[in-house]
C-alpha cells in the first residue's frame, strides 16, 4: 500500500525547528501538511504567522498541551505530518451569537465538503460552541461519515490562537480536515460506575447546577466522602476529580464520560455538556482497567486496517493520572502496528464516532484513527 503520510518530530520548542519540518515534508511532495505542537513551545505569534504565510500546501492542526510520538509523550516539540493526499481543510470561526444562526452557518459552509465522509476535527476547546458545532456537523453530514479528533489549548484553561492555519494561529474557531481516504477509528475509556444515577436538575451547557436538586458540588463531595470513608482536605476538589469523573449513560449502554474541570464552591464546570433531565453517574477506573481498554481499542483499529498512518488522541488527564506512567498506556496502543509510527496529542476532549455512529465530545477517552 502506498504510503500515506510523512512524518517528522523534534523535541525541540524552536521554530525553526518547526519550520524546517514542515519545509523537509514539503519538499518529499506533501500535499496537505497537518502540525501538532505543545502550548509550551510558547511560539511568537508574529513570528509564526510569517512561516505559515510562507507556504502555499494547506496547513491545518493545532497546539496542545502535550503531542505524543510513538510511546512518549512531550511537553515541548512538534509533530509534522506530511499527508501525501490533497484534504479540504475548513476553518469555521464559531462568529453565530445563537444556536440556530450556528446551525445555519455550518450548513452553509459545510456545501465545500459535503460529498466527503472522512474527517479530521479539532476545536479551540475553550470555544463555547464546539460542542454544538459537533451535533450541527453530522446532523447535517449526515449518518456513515467517520471523524477522530479533539480540542486543542492550555491547562491554564485560557482562550490562545491554538488552530494552525496558512494566515496564522487562530482562536474560538473548529477546524475540519476532509480526507478523500477512509478512516477506521476506534475509542475507548476504561471508566466504570461507582455510584448513581443521579437526575440532573439544572445544568447550563458546560455547568451542572444540580443533582437531585441540591447543589452539585455537595452532592459530588458527599458521595466521594462517603465512598472513601475518610476527610477530605479543603482542596480535594484539584485531586479527587482527576478520580471521580461524571458519566451520561446512553440508550444502549455506552457511558459518555463527562470530566469536572473547576467549581465555584456550588456547580461543576465540565469538558462537554450535561443536559438537564439526564441520568449521571459517579464514575471510577484504575490504571490497569484503563490501559486493557486502550489496548482494546488498538487492536480494533489493527483489525480493521492496514493503512500506514496512526493518529490518536489522548486525553490530557489520562496522562496526568498516568503520570511517568504513560508511556504503558501508550506502548499499548502502539503494540499492534510494529510497522506503523504512532503519532498524536493529549487533548482537552476528544471527537469520535461512538456506538451509535453520531460524532460526540467525550472526556477521559482514547480516539485512534488509521487512514
Amino acid at each position: 500500500m502506498p504510503t500515506t503520510s510523512i512524518i517528522k518530530f523534534t523535541d525541540s520548542s524552536s521554530l525553526s525547528e518547526l519550520n524546517k519540518a514542515i519545509n523537509s515534508v514539503v519538499e518529499e511532495g506533501a500535499k496537505t501538511v497537518l502540525l501538532l505542537t505543545c502550548i509550551d513551545n510558547n511560539y511568537n505569534q508574529e513570528k509564526s504567522k510569517e512561516v505559515l504565510q510562507q507556504y502555499t500546501v494547506s496547513l491545518c492542526g493545532a497546539v496542545f498541551p502535550k503531542i505524543i510520538y510513538k510511546n512518549k509523550s512531550y511537553s515541548q516539540g512538534a509533530i509534522v505530518l506530511g499527508l501525501m493526499v490533497h484534504c479540504k481543510v475548513v476553518n469555521y470561526s464559531m462568529l453565530a451569537d445563537s444556536d440556530a444562526d450556528l446551525k445555519s452557518y455550518i450548513q452553509i459552509k459545510s456545501q465545500q465538503i459535503e460529498n466527503y465522509q472522512n474527517f479530521i476535527i479539532i476545536s479551540d476547546a475553550f470555544c463555547n460552541q464546539c460542542e454544538n458545532f459537533t451535533d450541527h456537523f453530522y446532523d447535517y453530514m449526515g449518518s456513515g461519515i467517520s471523524a477522530i479528533g479533539g480540542g486543542a489549548g492550555s491547562l491554564d484553561l485560557l482562550s490562545h490562537p491554538v488552530i494552525f492555519t496558512n494566515q496564522g494561529l487562530i482562536s474560538n474557531a473548529t477546524q475540519v480536515i476532509a480526507l478523500p481516504c477512509p478512516i477506521k477509528n476506534s475509542i475507548g475509556h476504561g471508566w466504570e460506575v461507582l455510584d448513581g444515577p443521579y437526575l440532573v436538575t439544572s445544568s447550563e451547557g458546560h455547568y451542572v447546577h444540580s443533582l437531585n436538586y441540591r447543589p452539585t458540588f455537595e452532592l459530588y463531595k458527599e458521595i466521594i466522602q462517603n465512598k472513601i470513608k475518610s476527610p477530605l482536605p479543603t482542596d480535594f476538589f484539584a485531586e479527587f476529580s482527576k478520580h471521580y469523573p461524571l458519566g451520561i449513560m446512553s440508550l444502549d449502554g455506552d457511558i459518555l464520560v463527562r470530566d469536572p474541570l473547576q467549581t465555584n464552591g456550588s456547580y461543576l464546570e465540565c469538558v462537554g455538556n450535561v443536559p438537564v433531565n439526564s441520568m449521571v453517574y459517579l464514575l471510577h477506573s484504575n490504571r490497569n482497567k484503563m490501559i486493557i481498554a486502550s489496548d482494546k481499542t488498538a487492536r480494533d483499529v489493527a483489525q480493521q486496517s492496514t493503512s500506514k498512518t496512526l493518529l490518536l488522541f489522548d486525553c490530557v488527564t489520562r496522562d496526568l493520572l498516568f503520570g511517568e506512567d504513560i508511556g504503558d498506556e501508550l506502548e499499548a496502543i502502539q503494540s499492534p502496528f510494529p510497522n506503523t509510527c504512532l503519532v498524536g496529542a493529549m487533548a482537552l476532549g476528544e471527537i469520535a464516532n461512538t456506538g451509535n455512529g453520531s460524532i460526540r465530545l467525550l472526556n477521559k477517552s482514547t480516539v485512534l484513527g488509521s487512514f
